[in-house]
């Protein structure tokens, strides 16, 4: 009986898995739209320019912003698999009881940084929210929105994967086994 209840995740863990794939899921879907976006927005650039002779002023910039969004919320999507390049070999070289501290420091070093791009990147978003772009005409506070709520995104990911593990600190990739 006590084996069996030891299997069974912590509520806490649970919660924060399941709202951490949910916004994983939600993520990827939002990246996918804003993908196929930009993709047409370059090729009906390139068409326009050369087939047409007649390039569209909107197109590049609508590609520019949402490649800075795809960056910034892709960051927040993949960490939570493990998908962003990481160096492992002084992790890999530590014995476990050293491993786990590192790793800690790590995703610190990850909130402080995300910490501070969401902070600055509110303020520089409110600061720009005068400015409108030149094609679109949009207020610049959107395309520099990306700044804080992909930094927002990536505090949020870290805290909740850590929590779904149960405060384990091992390497992202390691922990779906």
């Amino acid at each position: 009986m006590q084996g069996n209840r030891d299997l069974r995740p912590a509520p806490l863990a649970h919660w924060a898995e399941r709202l951490a794939g949910g916004l994983e899921k939600l993520l990827d879907w939002i990246l996918i739209a804003m993908l196929f976006v930009m993709t047409v927005s370059v090729v009906w650039q390139v068409f326009a320019r050369y087939v047409l002779s007649a390039a569209p002023s909107w197109s590049e910039e609508v590609a520019r912003y949402l490649m800075v969004w795809v960056t910034f919320l892709g960051a927040a999507a993949v960490l939570r698999s493990g998908g962003h390049i990481t160096v492992t070999v002084l992790a890999d070289s530590l014995p476990p009881r050293l491993r786990g501290p590192l790793l800690l420091l790590r995703d610190l070093v990850i909130l402080f940084g995300a910490g501070v791009l969401a902070l600055f990147g509110w303020r520089y978003a409110g600061a720009m929210s005068f400015q409108d772009s030149a094609a679109l005409e949009l207020p610049m506070s959107l395309p520099y929105a990306a700044l804080w709520i992909g930094g927002g995104l990536v505090l949020l990911m870290v805290v909740l994967t850590r929590l779904a593990h149960g405060g384990e600190w091992q390497p992202l990739d390691e922990e779906e086994d």
